[in-house]
């Protein structure tokens, strides 16, 4: 874990951290962890950038028993993933 030092700050800033720490039960190191923890999660980028819906959307199409390609309708599963694969040279 990393340490950080952090230089010049007011005395009132300080003050009211350590107020706040002591309100939650906590040290003055462990409020300030998670206050600068908490900051970085709230600007992180969302881990997927579609909607739930198209996620359900996109899973349904993926249920269906024919391939949406029609060039691979008539081969079987195994000739399939040996194509995508690069191990068949029938398709």
């Amino acid at each position: 874990m990393a340490t950080l030092t952090i230089r010049n700050v007011p005395e009132d800033v300080k003050q009211a951290l350590r107020v706040k720490a002591a309100q939650n039960g906590n040290s003055l190191e462990e409020t300030l962890r998670q206050l600068l923890s908490d900051e970085v999660a709230d600007h992180q980028a969302p881990s997927s950038r579609i909607s739930a819906e198209e996620i359900m959307r996109r899973a349904a199409e993926l249920e269906t028993d024919e391939p949406m390609d029609s060039r691979y309708k008539y081969y079987s599963q195994k000739e399939l993933s040996d194509a995508l694969s690069g191990e068949y040279e029938g398709l």
